[in-house]
C-alpha cells in the first residue's frame, strides 16, 4: 500500500452505534453531512443502517484528497459537530482507498437493498479482489444489480470494506437468496478471515452540494 499522500484520493468509513434516540443523531448527522458536501475536495457520500441492529449507522465520506480532508477536520464547525456527535454514540473509524469500483444505477434509499462486506485478507490479496470483482459481476448478471465498490483500508492494509447494491430490495434478496453469493464466501475461506456481510438500509447518498 502506498504512504500518506496528501494527494490522493480517501474514503472515511466511520460506524456509529447511537446511544439512546436514534431520531435525534439522525438529525445532528444530517446537519453534519450538508455541512462536509459543501467543503472542497469534497465528492460524494454513503450513509446506511445496518437491518438487524438499527442502533447501527455506516457512513462513507469520499474526498478527492487526503489534505482536503485533513483541512475540514480542523475546522472549528467540524470539531462542534464531532463533540455533539460523539455524545451520542460509540465510533469506530477507518481511513481506505477504492481499489475496484463498478457503478450502474442508484439505491432507492429506504430500502433494505445494500449489503456491506467485512473481510481481514490473510492470504493474497490479489485473489480476494479479484474473487469481489467476479462477485459483481456474477451479481449484475441477475438484473436489478446497482453497482459495487471494494475499498482497502490505508490503517491496516490487511482490511477491506466492499459494498453491493442493488435498485430496490427485491433485487438484493434475489441476489442474496441464489447460489452466487454463498459460493463466493465458500471460495473465500484459505483468503480472508473475518469475513462479515451486513444487510442494511440505504439511509443516504449525497454527491457535493452546488447551491
Amino acid at each position: 500500500m502506498p504512504g500518506r499522500d496528501l494527494s490522493r484520493p480517501l474514503a472515511v468509513i466511520n460506524r456509529f452505534t447511537v446511544r439512546g434516540d436514534v431520531e435525534r443523531f439522525e438529525r445532528e448527522f444530517r446537519e453534519h453531512s450538508q455541512y462536509l458536501r459543501r467543503q472542497p475536495g469534497f465528492e460524494f457520500l454513503v450513509t446506511v443502517r445496518l437491518v438487524k441492529r438499527p442502533d447501527v449507522y455506516v457512513h462513507l465520506g469520499h474526498w478527492n484528497r487526503l489534505d482536503s480532508f485533513l483541512a475540514v477536520v480542523h475546522d472549528d464547525v467540524f470539531l462542534s459537530h464531532v463533540r455533539r456527535l460523539g455524545a451520542m454514540v460509540e465510533t469506530e473509524a477507518d481511513q481506505a482507498v477504492s481499489v475496484a469500483r463498478r457503478t450502474l444505477e442508484n439505491a432507492v434509499v429506504g430500502a433494505a437493498n445494500v449489503v456491506l462486506v467485512h473481510a481481514t485478507v490473510v492470504g493474497e490479496h490479489r485473489l480476494f479482489e479479484t474473487g469481489f470483482a467476479e462477485l459483481t459481476a456474477s451479481c449484475e448478471r441477475l438484473g436489478g444489480f446497482g453497482g459495487s465498490d471494494l475499498l482497502r483500508s490505508t490503517i491496516d492494509p490487511r482490511r477491506y470494506t466492499g459494498l453491493l447494491w442493488w435498485r430496490d430490495t427485491g433485487s438484493c434478496d434475489r441476489a442474496l437468496s441464489g447460489p452466487g453469493f454463498a459460493d463466493w464466501r465458500a471460495r473465500q475461506a484459505g483468503t480472508a478471515v473475518r469475513l462479515v456481510a451486513e444487510r442494511t438500509r440505504h439511509v443516504a447518498y449525497e454527491r457535493i452540494a452546488t447551491d
